[in-house]
């Protein structure tokens, strides 16, 4: 069952209130009026009060002053339809929530009208919602991240845990990773994909042909032309230079800042 979408009408003249009801009804939407107003004092107290609502259709002139009195003491975040006689306030009612602004006498075409673009920008906004849920909740489920290697040496096929990796890198268009061993093997990703499939807390990509594991990262130390040289735990004699326009991300990424 479709829920009945809650309507408040603010308006002072008691025939354009029924009026507008009788509108509202030939449209035949499920609805109910939760509350008619007709002056600013008890609008002002109505809406303090965090009322559960929908919709509000809104006349401008009231006999204690303006809508616009209500709309500048509190805020209002529903969704407004202006019904008025007058022309004047159209650009100073939409700077509220206004969707629509009905000259009256409203005609059956108007209110359907004003309710076609009130579900326009519902659906808009609970499309949103969704979206935004669905990154939050994105943000919550941890990355598959890969975890192992199948390589093939002497035409046997191994598997090489991510742990015992030492770094990735490429020479003439191949990618190879390379073991604590220091041994290495080709393998069928490049290092831009690699950047996509590993764990962006162990492997940093010092420069254009190298990704490094931090766990294998003995100490770093300052290297000609504003970058960095890297010391490794292993023996495995390798030139790690950090380069110049990746020095201050790999900084981070050794504190733990993204």
């Amino acid at each position: 069952m479709s829920k009945k979408l809650r309507i408040a009408i603010i308006e002072d003249e008691p025939i354009s209130s029924a009026y507008l009801k009788n509108l509202i009804s030939q449209t035949g939407i499920e609805h109910k009026i939760i509350q008619e107003l007709d002056s600013v004092s008890e609008a002002l107290e109505f809406f303090t009060k965090n009322p559960d609502l929908d919709l509000i259709f809104m006349d401008i002139h009231l006999g204690d002053g303006t809508c616009f009195d209500i709309l500048n003491t509190i805020t209002i975040e529903k969704p407004i339809i202006f019904c008025t006689t007058f022309d004047t306030y159209a650009v100073q009612a939409f700077k509220y929530n206004s969707i629509d602004y009905i000259l009256k006498p409203a005609k059956l075409t108007d209110i359907e009208a004003a309710l076609k673009k009130y579900w326009s920008f519902k659906k808009s906004d609970e499309d949103d919602y969704l979206i935004r849920m669905d990154k939050m909740m994105g943000a919550f489920i941890a990355p598959n991240y890969k975890k192992r290697f199948l390589v093939r040496k002497n035409n046997k096929l191994m598997l090489i845990d991510i742990n015992s990796i030492i770094c990735f890198y490429s020479d003439g268009g191949t990618s190879y990773l390379m073991e604590k061993s220091g041994s290495s093997h080709t393998i069928d990703f490049t290092l831009e994909k690699l950047e996509e499939l590993i764990d962006p807390n162990s492997f940093f990509r010092i420069n254009r042909k190298m990704m490094i594991s931090i766990n294998e990262i003995h100490s770093v130390e300052d290297y000609f032309n504003n970058r960095l040289k890297i010391r490794l735990h292993s023996r495995v004699p390798l030139d790690l230079v950090v380069s110049r326009n990746r020095v201050k991300h790999f900084k981070n990424w050794l504190k733990g800042v993204s």
